[in-house]
């Protein structure tokens, strides 16, 4: 028998690559070696900024011959998202701009109109068959298991069905889940394989991933060439066999979560990954909210040029839980995320003509209640006073970064402002790491607010009696935590009154924690008072008295300064997480505690003054 596979070829998303401009070359090569041959019928997906860079680095009469391959049917550009987004976690109103942008640049360059939807993710709900049909495509590529486990079989499973949501239709054509590992592995069985899905004159659909590496893309094309020519395999685009073939029955419901995003095999959408990771649901969260005020604050050309803005926000590698730079386990991807998040924000701000201090009490995160969020034009926070009045975001426009944007391997979120009382003991530096590190001794109950506003901006007071347990002592301290913001600097200033509210003295060490996403790759310098730390970003240390400390990042080209009016005591520690459950811990972020020894008696207070700075340069 005569296999007849119809190929996928496709790209990581545009936003995975540092050097594109050197992919789309290579990709452009590749794409010569198919044509010339004639012995390869397949189909294709690129990205949008993917197709403009192969625009951009073209040669004369490049894109003439791609044409050509398209009216022979030798080849099928598939349609989707512009960013290849998972569109499902995001309103249906992007999820159209995504497939409306990337379906113009189809038509501007190659002068076709898409008949497939393609997502490398295989993300699949009801509600995309509506937004689809709509969008104009007439048929999708989805996991092979999503629909075996819709018609309850584990056999193979090819052509194409029908499914059905609220009078909207769509084909759903099947990827030979395990015909793609075979081949992708050099498995010398993979005929064997193809039969269970190619028998009664069937195909069978594989996608095959192009390399990473720009260098590597060429050869690929070469071998995908001589495994057709040495296998008499017969190729089709999978649009012509989807044509051809009659359907192979009718669905009444069909849900993936999807491939390569670190979820176990039970989840059934991709929106597992919104509660497994709280950094990939702040992000998406911000991403909402931020799309909300566009769309509520802007129309016309003003509304497209921030779409364009936002929409890379979108691509599939800031909502996986992965490491290696594929997912958001990887301290660079989270910085790529959230610099086109940040950039997109600034966009708005310079659309609307933006200033002054803007604060709103919101339910920014989607969880039934609501934080303090708070914005100038440089910079955004996000405060939440249900959870002991910390920072859980804290943007800088300038450096498009997110300062809080640590990893823990534990899902809890990272935080700034975490406000903790170590015992009053001689606590080794790695003492210290570990109880920060658990999280023990913390002040995290929920606070009342009060927002004042004031002529040099507004100042936001916490008020609450915050229990507390050191050993074997419980007690209680009245904490007045307010925070002074300014509608012109990107500046936060935190003033702190303690009162012992116990009928007993305490001792302890009090002060407040931050997770900084910084020093990464490119690394950093810290320094006290002036003097480099000798840090050697790995083991903890405790520097007894400082009156002012510098975090440069030197990747962001951001400078935080912190500034004590009461000389503390600084711990500096390296956030430490598993990039994957067979791979060392890496890197992701630097804690940092500065503390104070507090001595209260009964009825006496104590003050405390922090201020946070950031800068560029």
């Amino acid at each position: 028998m005569k296999p007849t596979i119809s190929f996928v070829l496709q790209l990581s998303p545009s936003t995975a690559y540092e050097n594109l401009e050197a992919v789309a070359r290579n990709v452009l090569d590749g794409l010569d070696v198919l044509l010339n041959s004639g012995l390869v019928k397949c189909s294709v997906f690129m990205d949008g900024p993917t197709l403009k860079m192969l625009r951009k680095v073209a040669k004369p009469l490049a894109f003439g011959k791609i044409r050509n391959g398209i009216r022979e049917g030798i080849l099928e550009f598939l349609g989707g998202g512009f960013y290849d987004p998972m569109l499902p976690l995001f309103p249906e109103e992007t999820q159209s701009q995504q497939l409306d942008q990337h379906r113009d640049i189809l038509k501007k360059y190659f002068d076709i109109e898409p008949q497939g939807y393609f997502n490398s993710s295989f993300v699949w709900e009801m509600g995309m068959t509506a937004v689809l049909e709509k969008s104009g495509f007439d048929y999708a590529l989805v996991s092979e298991a999503a629909i075996q486990a819709t018609v309850g079989r584990s056999t193979p499973v090819s052509g194409w069905f029908t499914v059905e949501d609220r009078g909207t239709l769509m084909r759903v054509v099947p990827v030979a889940d395990s015909l793609t590992e075979a081949i992708e592995k050099d498995d010398l069985r993979w005929r064997v394989i193809a039969e269970s899905y190619c028998h009664g004159g069937k195909s069978a659909v594989v996608v095959l991933d192009l390399p990473a590496q720009a260098s590597e893309i060429v050869a690929f094309f070469e071998r995908l060439v001589d495994f057709v020519e040495t296998n008499d395999v017969q190729t089709w685009p999978v649009g012509y066999l989807v044509n051809q073939l009659p359907p192979e029955g009718s669905l009444s419901y069909l849900m993936s979560a999807g491939r390569k995003l670190g979820l176990p095999s039970s989840a059934m959408t991709c929106r597992e990954t919104l509660v497994r990771r709280p950094e990939i649901n702040l992000f998406q969260k911000s991403l909402l909210n931020l799309y909300r005020r566009g769309r509520d604050k802007l129309a016309g050309k003003d509304f497209t040029e921030f779409c364009d803005a936002l929409l890379p926000a979108m691509s599939p590698m800031f909502f996986r839980d992965l490491a290696n730079e594929e997912g958001m386990r990887s301290l660079k991807v989270r910085e790529w995320g959230f610099r086109y998040l940040v950039s997109a924000s600034s966009t708005l701000d310079s659309l609307m003509k933006f200033n002054g201090l803007r604060i709103e009490v919101c339910d920014y995160l989607l969880q039934g209640r609501k934080q303090i969020w708070v914005e100038n034009p440089d910079m955004s926070l996000l405060l939440d006073y249900h959870a002991g009045g910390v920072l859980r975001s804290l943007y800088h426009k300038d450096s498009a970064v997110n300062l809080l944007n640590a990893w823990r391997d534990d899902a809890e979120p990272t935080f700034g402002f975490l406000d903790c009382l170590l015992p009053n003991a001689d606590m080794t530096a790695q003492q210290i790491e570990q109880a920060l590190s658990m999280r023990e001794y913390l002040l995290r109950d929920p606070y009342e607010y009060r927002i004042k506003r004031l002529d040099s901006g507004a100042e936001i007071e916490l008020l609450e009696e915050q229990g507390f347990a050191v050993g074997a002592k419980r007690g209680v301290f009245h904490v007045d935590k307010k925070f002074t913001l300014n509608p012109s600097t990107s500046e936060i200033v935190a003033s702190y009154q303690l009162g012992n509210s116990t009928y007993m003295d305490s001792r302890c060490f009090f002060g407040s924690i931050f997770e900084f996403g910084l020093m990464g790759e490119t690394g950093g310098r810290i320094v006290v008072d002036g003097f480099d730390m000798k840090w050697d970003g790995k083991n903890p240390l405790v520097y007894p008295e400082a009156n002012k400390l510098e975090i440069h990042d030197y990747g962001t080209k951001c400078t935080v300064t912190m500034s004590f009016v009461k000389p503390a005591a600084v711990f500096i520690g390296a956030i430490f997480g598993a990039s994957s459950s067979a791979a060392p811990e890496l890197f992701q972020g630097v804690r940092v505690y500065p503390f104070w020894r507090t001595a209260l008696s009964v009825a006496d207070e104590m003050n405390f003054k922090i201020t946070v700075s950031v800068s560029k340069g």
